[in-house]
């Protein structure tokens, strides 16, 4: 009996010693030969707070380089506490090992007592041994705002006020009223002003028919199809053409691309479906030969230049429209 004491007291200290190395998680001192491969820690800046109070959990995993690890989403499983925050850091290396966590701000909105679950943390050894690794459990302790760390209620709250009778000046509201009106009317008088000029510029400007058939005229008269300059001929027919239909239909036609633009040409009602189809034909056509590099023939260039006459006469704006 007395021998079995000192083996007693010993095994009594070694289990001592394993829950403290449990509890103190990865930070063991020693050299990195002395540490375990994977050292894995899960806590919490406080484990009793108010419901005012947010708490921070972290989830940090330390091991070596030639091991691979995976740390799980702690997010999806904390419950009933909402996550008002969250990041992470690493992996990184430190004292020739390296480390990776997961943080996340909580916050309690309810008094009671919570529980963040076991995480589990896969990892790889050199040899493509896969082992895991779980956390303990984490209880929490959350009490009212009301309450103080001792457990007892405070007792320091003020009783709401009677209510009092107030008088107002009803002097600012009536200013404001008066400037707000002023300021309305001052507007309203610079929409019609403005819709008055915007009409009669409607009345005095040209139709955009005209003015696109003026300009295939110059460019017939330039002669770029007789020297040979193709390209030059086709981009300034495409932008006459594109610029009658800015100005015909409201669609900023030139800064639009062939792919973009012919969907708003086919939303047209006053454009009937062979005229959009023609359209089409034609914008492809001319981008075919201003940056393809394709050279059309003499058929090919009088057939285009006289679809996009057809299309300008057959879209034009009626005396009717102007009125």
């Amino acid at each position: 009996m007395k021998r079995a004491l000192p083996v007693f007291l010993v095994g009594w200290l070694f289990v001592l010693g394993g829950c403290s190395q449990k509890e103190s998680g990865p930070s063991v001192s020693g050299t990195g030969a002395d540490l375990p491969p994977v050292q894995v820690i899960a806590r919490t800046d406080k484990t009793r707070a108010t419901v005012s109070q947010s708490i921070r959990y972290t989830l940090r995993v330390t091991y070596a380089p030639d091991i691979t690890v995976t740390l799980p989403e702690p997010g999806a499983k904390i419950a009933n506490l909402r996550i008002t925050d969250f990041g992470e850091n690493g992996p990184a290396e430190t004292e020739d090992r390296l480390y990776y966590e997961k943080w996340f701000r909580l916050q309690p909105d309810i008094a009671g007592t919570y529980i963040i679950p076991s995480m589990t943390v896969a990892y790889a050894e050199k040899n493509g041994t896969k082992k895991t690794l779980k956390t303990p459990q984490i209880f929490l302790e959350v009490t009212s705002a009301l309450t103080h760390a001792d457990g007892k209620k405070s007792t320091d709250i003020i009783d709401i006020k009677p209510l009092e009778k107030m008088t107002r000046d009803l002097t600012p509201f009536i200013l404001a009223g008066c400037a707000a009106a002023a300021l309305v009317a001052v507007a309203a008088g610079i929409f019609l002003y403005v819709r008055r000029r915007q009409r009669n510029r409607a009345k005095n400007r040209r139709p955009a028919h005209e003015i696109a058939l003026e300009e295939i005229e110059k460019l017939d008269k330039d002669g770029l199809i007789e020297q040979g300059v193709f390209r030059e001929h086709y981009f300034r027919l495409s932008d006459i053409f594109r610029t009658y239909i800015e100005n015909r239909f409201n669609i900023p036609a030139v800064e639009l691309t062939t792919p973009e633009l012919v969907p708003e040409i086919r939303k047209l009602e006053k454009m009937d479906a062979s005229v959009q189809s023609r359209a089409e034909a034609f914008l492809n056509y001319s981008d075919l030969v201003k940056f393809a590099k394709y050279t059309p023939g003499p058929e090919e260039i009088s057939a285009n230049r006289d679809k996009v006459v057809s299309i300008i006469s057959e879209t034009r704006e009626a005396p009717e429209e102007e009125q």
